[in-house]
């Protein structure tokens, strides 16, 4: 099967559920309000990042209506989403019509309170090097935080896998099977998501000085100790 040409347009899909549906599995270290805040800043950070990545000709921001707003902010692009899980906002926003045969998509997870713009350059490179695919991993390489698909309309997305190995193996290994040619990219910025406990710690202890690292710090209950 011969590999795809590759597309010269490239738009960035940020998918964002409600904020007071967000890290539910932090709800034993941080307060409702405080998990809606938090994620409400780290959607702040990666639009701001992806903003300043000059290979988009556009961002999405793939919501709930209420963040309309935010999208404003920073003069993205409104798709309804938000509700349906990431594997399914990601493959309905690659058959929309802004993007659905025309464009590579870049999805980058909402909760990436370390990522650059320089982190996003580094998987554009990497797909106009060689690949038709770019995963970032986290930390765990259990999770994509980062992903350009080529031809995003006919990728089988994995997003959401809890159990065996996770969508980090399962789109590494479409890929493969796709005979699409596939790279990985792994920088701190990519790969430290806050899903868990253990990872608002790492980031505190990581990085005390990011304003997010701060407010994490600042809005642990008393019970959650840092030694």
């Amino acid at each position: 099967m011969s590999t795809p040409d590759k597309r010269s347009e490239l738009v960035i899909v940020v998918v964002q559920k409600a904020l007071s549906a967000a890290k539910t599995r932090l709800r034993a270290v941080l307060s409702r309000d405080a998990r809606m805040a938090l994620t409400l800043q780290m959607l702040r950070h990666v639009l701001k990042a992806c903003t300043s990545l000059s290979d988009a000709s556009a961002i999405f921001l793939c919501a709930p209506d209420d963040l309309a707003p935010v999208a404003a902010d920073y003069k993205v692009k409104m798709l309804p989403g938000g509700f349906a899980g990431l594997r399914r906002d990601c493959a309905a926003a690659a058959g929309s019509p802004c993007i659905l045969g025309h464009a590579a998509m870049l999805f980058v997870s909402s909760d990436l309170p370390l990522l650059t713009t320089d982190d996003l350059v580094a998987v554009v490179q990497a797909w106009r090097a060689c690949a038709h695919v770019v995963l970032g991993p986290d930390r765990r390489h259990r999770a994509t935080n980062v992903m350009l698909v080529n031809e995003p309309e006919h990728f089988p997305y994995s997003f959401g896998e809890v159990v065996g190995p996770g969508s980090f193996a399962a789109h590494l290994s479409t890929a493969v099977g796709l005979n699409l040619p596939c790279s990985v990219v792994e920088r701190p910025g990519i790969a430290l998501d806050l899903d868990l406990p253990e990872d608002l710690i790492y980031f505190v202890r990581t990085a005390p000085d990011s304003p997010i690292a701060r407010f994490v710090a600042a809005k642990m209950q008393e019970a959650f100790r840092f030694e």
